[in-house]
């Protein structure tokens, strides 16, 4: 269990804490990131993640509307947890 950072009651992989930072590293100021799973966009705003855009439900998909959402809340919460553990800040623009 030491090789796992606990976080704001969340399980933190070292692993994906470190990607997250190098990650952060290869995104210009100003530049974009889209997580293609979920639809979610951020942009690279000085020494945070900012999210701005997520992807919009259509019929054709093979998720309801309500799936889409939880799949972006969760993919966005673990995204933060991530991104903050490796001391990146992440927050919402958008509602």
């Amino acid at each position: 269990m030491a090789a796992w950072l606990e976080r704001r009651g969340a399980v933190v992989n070292p692993a994906h804490v470190n990607w997250s930072r190098n990650h952060f590293a290869t995104i210009q100021d100003g530049g974009s990131w889209a997580v293609p799973r979920s639809g979610l966009i951020f942009h690279r705003r000085g020494d945070e993640l900012v999210l701005v855009c997520t992807m919009p439900h259509m019929p054709e998909m093979p998720c309801t509307a309500e799936q889409l959402k939880q799949q972006q809340d969760t993919d966005f919460d673990i995204i933060k947890e991530h991104f903050e553990a490796a001391g990146i800040p992440v927050r919402r623009e958008m509602s």
